[in-house]
């Protein structure tokens, strides 16, 4: 990951809203969402042994223009407040580790089913 690339940052202890745009299929434009469509979304721990933490079945909210494309996906504070963080040493001055990876599973009428991945989430 190189330094210019931004964080996916959950903050623990607050309401967290992040809106993702979902492209056509081989396209660069945004995808015609039907009302019908689900957005489901899983924060899973990225170590294989941790089975404890992470979310499950956070349905996205479509938005009011289905034309944009984008969907949102809201954390409450009180789901946040179970999440892990991982921090580095102080000589490394307690730089973020990412502990999760988000799993957003599409089911459309344009575009069928896929899946949407983003592979690092830091929580601070």
């Amino acid at each position: 990951m190189s330094c210019d690339t931004p964080k996916f940052n959950i903050t623990k202890g607050l309401d967290n809203t992040f809106i993702f745009t979902i492209k056509a299929d081989g396209s660069t434009l945004p995808m015609e969402i039907v009302g019908t469509d689900t957005f489901v979304a899983d924060l899973v721990p990225l170590d294989p042994a941790d089975t404890t933490t992470g979310l499950s079945g956070i349905s996205l909210s479509l938005p009011s223009d289905l034309l944009s494309g984008k969907v949102t996906l809201n954390i409450s504070a009180a789901s946040t407040s179970n999440l892990v963080s991982d921090k580095g040493t102080k000589t490394d001055r307690y730089y973020t580790r990412p502990v999760y990876k988000l799993i957003i599973s599409c089911t459309t009428t344009n575009n069928g089913n896929f899946i949407a991945k983003v592979p690092e989430i830091y929580v601070d």
